[in-house]
C-alpha cells in the first residue's frame, strides 16, 4: 500500500511511463531526491527503488536494515599498543653523501687489487 501512495506522489497525472530514463529525468526535475544507481532495468534513490515493466511503474519504499552489536568482553580491557613515532633523520648534506660514495670506491678499487 506504501508503494502505490509513493507512485502516486511522484506520478501525479502519468501513470504510464515509456522507460526509466524519463522517470529519472522527473525526478531530477521536480522533486529532490538525489540518484544513487540508475543501471537501465532499475533506478534506485535514496529512499526507493524504481523498475519498469510493460510501461508500468512499480515503486518500492527502501528499508532500513538494522545491524545490532553486542559487544562481550571477559576479564580486563585488552591493551592496545601505542603508536610508536619514527625517528626524524637528518638528511645529509650533497658534501657528506660525496664524501660516502668517494669512501665506497676506494673500498671497492682495494678490494679488486687485493685479488
Amino acid at each position: 500500500m506504501g508503494s502505490i501512495s509513493m507512485a502516486m506522489m511522484y506520478t501525479t497525472k502519468k501513470q504510464k511511463w515509456n522507460s526509466l530514463t524519463e522517470i529519472k529525468d522527473f525526478l531530477q526535475r521536480e522533486t529532490t531526491e538525489k540518484i544513487v544507481v540508475f543501471e537501465g532495468w532499475r533506478l534506485t534513490t535514496e529512499t526507493t527503488e524504481y523498475t519498469i515493466l510493460d510501461g508500468l511503474l512499480k515503486v518500492q519504499p527502501k528499508q532500513k536494515k538494522v545491524v545490532e552489536h553486542k559487544l562481550e568482553t571477559l576479564g580486563n580491557r585488552p591493551k592496545v599498543p601505542k603508536n610508536k613515532k619514527e625517528p626524524v633523520v637528518k638528511q645529509k648534506s650533497k658534501k657528506e653523501i660525496l664524501e660516502e660514495m668517494r669512501a665506497r670506491g676506494k673500498k671497492a678499487l682495494e678490494k679488486r687489487r687485493g685479488k
